[in-house]
């Protein structure tokens, strides 16, 4: 028994350098093999990653410690970033341009799906840009260009967004049908999923519903039961959820976007989740269900709180919630008015930072490359060139131009509506005040004669007589029981404006008030908004209505559509 205890006792001494003599042993196929088909961002996998890790350092193999450390960046959730930075350093110093984009490219996609924090992820895009511009990696090029569609996508330049994942899906779907390693087929028909998930988001975005719908399909056919793509799988849920939403078909709707949020949830897809949230609640508003409505919308704020992230398409949920506290609670309705300004200000600086970034750094470039090509080629070609150069500047001004045009139509879109929340968008008489009798203005009317035309012209302005066509200065006085003098004197001296302009902001104002109370007259040609309110010509209603809202009627009418979030 003594010499039992004995042998123990050296065995417990000597057991954990005998095995970590066997495990040093281990090749690193060996170490690899046991995780590499694990999930990603499945822990369990790291302590054999470390390992990998330790053996590449002890042995300076660098390029073993480069694919430890890609390694940690895939299974190790909460160091993402620093697993990134490690293989970053060591890829610049011991890898090929290939190895040094293909972490810049991955850097970038840890800050857009884990973290969105699309600033960040474009800069490391177009650094993964710059070192792939050489590569003989296709596959590498065609990720870049897909990622950097992701950007302009988010930026609403849809058609060049739709550019880049159409070029990607082409290139995907020739390399997947291959007779490829089981792990580049595993790349390219992920990547091909994914180019397709794009197409179907920026076809809805360009209201290409037919489209959409049979992308949708397409994506939900090739996923079903397909362990591997269970998240792609929940995207075309979610598309087709929101697909269905649009043709009013609630049920399934909802029950398509319920599905997909188990998974999107799971893999922390915070983004994606507050689009889902967004059209449950919008579905729960068009079931009459505010209680619901108020729910969904709620953890739309939770989750800009948490991140400090929101997409302009679920935007449109804080005025909601503004409108249902607006008589019920005022410091909920004050909170949700600044969580509004907040996500409004965020939303405007991304918009102006990754424009101006993605045309400076990565189109312009393009254009540059372009023109030293064809420089290469011959002279002959120069003009070829200049062309290119010339269509780039033009686009870019276009861009710059764009952008600032939309932000004053939104300021100015958003004051008329503040002046009509107030009550302030009306003609109303001027106020008097005591003045001494020599600044006191001469008039011609009695004080019975003012009271007179005053009291008419309100009846003229509640009755809608304002709206009809041909009507003149004299015949309105004549109705009244005036004269065309007495009237003209009384609008100028109490309304402030002349005959001409006292008509025109009668009419402007009432169209105006329709088109924010009505939704139906949103979808009115403008001539025939111009004869509901009695303006005889589509340029002179246009006119008009610029010169008094300070916005074309046609920018009012998309800007109201798009706050009410109607196609």
């Amino acid at each position: 028994m003594k010499k039992l205890n004995y042998f123990l006792v050296l065995f417990s001494a000597f057991s954990p350098f005998l095995f970590s003599q066997h495990q040093n042993e281990r090749t690193f196929n060996e170490i690899r093999k046991i995780y590499e088909k694990m999930a990603t961002d499945d822990i369990s996998a790291m302590p054999d990653v470390r390992m990998y890790i330790a053996k590449a350092k002890k042995e300076k193999n660098y390029i073993k410690l480069i694919q430890g450390y890609r390694d940690g960046r895939q299974f190790d959730y909460h160091h993402k970033i620093q697993y990134a930075d490690s293989v970053l350093s060591i890829s610049l110093s011991h890898g090929t341009n290939d190895d040094v984009s293909k972490d810049y490219l991955s850097k970038g996609i840890i800050y857009y799906f884990y973290q969105k924090k699309y600033k960040l992820a474009l800069n490391e895009y177009l650094k993964a840009y710059q070192y792939s511009k050489n590569s003989k990696d296709h596959y590498l090029h065609y990720k870049v260009l897909y990622h950097l569609g992701i950007v302009k996508g988010h930026l609403g330049y849809y058609e060049e967004a739709l550019e880049h994942f159409n070029n990607c899906l082409a290139f995907y779907d020739a390399r997947r049908k291959g007779d490829n390693h089981v792990n580049e087929k595993y790349n390219y028909n992920k990547g091909y999923l994914n180019s397709l998930h794009q197409l179907t988001v920026v076809n809805r975005y360009l209201m290409n519903f037919a489209k959409s719908d049979s992308l949708s399909r397409l994506g939900l056919r090739l996923t079903e039961k397909e362990d591997d793509f269970e998240l792609e799988h929940s995207y075309f849920l979610k598309c087709m959820g929101i697909l269905k939403f649009h043709h009013k078909n609630y049920d399934e709707a909802k029950a398509d976007l319920k599905k997909s949020l188990p998974m999107l949830l799971k893999r922390n897809d915070f983004a994606w989740s507050t689009v889902i949230y967004y059209y449950l609640g919008k579905i729960a508003q068009a079931e009459r269900d505010s209680k619901t409505a108020m729910v969904y919308y709620h953890k739309i704020d939770s989750v800009f709180e948490k991140h400090g992230f929101i997409l302009p398409e679920v935007y449109n949920s804080y005025k909601y919630l503004i409108e249902y506290y607006r008589h019920k609670d005022i410091n909920q309705q004050l909170y949700f008015t600044n969580q509004l300004l907040k996500a409004d200000s965020i939303i405007s600086k991304d918009y102006a930072y990754l424009s101006s970034r993605l045309h400076k750094d990565y189109d312009r470039q393009t254009l540059i490359e372009q023109k030293e090509d064809i420089e290469k080629a011959g002279n002959q070609k120069m003009r070829y060139a200049k062309i290119i150069i010339f269509s780039g500047t033009v686009v870019l001004t276009f861009f710059a131009v764009r952008y600032q045009r939309d932000q004053k139509i939104k300021k100015q879109y958003d004051l008329l509506q503040k002046r009509i929340q107030e009550g302030t968008y009306k003609i109303s008489d001027l106020e008097t005040q005591e003045q001494d009798e020599q600044s006191l203005r001469k008039t011609s009317l009695t004080p019975e004669m003012t009271i007179e035309i005053r009291e008419k012209l309100e009846k003229f302005e509640k009755e809608l007589q304002f709206t009809k066509k041909g009507i003149t200065q004299t015949s309105i006085a004549l109705k009244l029981g005036t004269n065309a003098h007495y009237l003209s004197i009384y609008i100028n001296e109490n309304k402030g404006i002349n005959f001409t302009k006292y008509m025109a902001e009668l009419r402007i104002n009432y169209i105006t008030h329709l088109l924010n109370t009505n939704t139906k007259y949103l979808n009115y040609r403008i001539e025939a908004l111009a004869d509901e309110c009695g303006i005889a010509a589509r340029q002179n209603f246009s006119k008009l209505f610029f010169e008094i809202n300070g916005i074309r009627p046609t920018d009012y009418i998309k800007k109201r559509k798009q706050n009410l979030g109607i196609s």
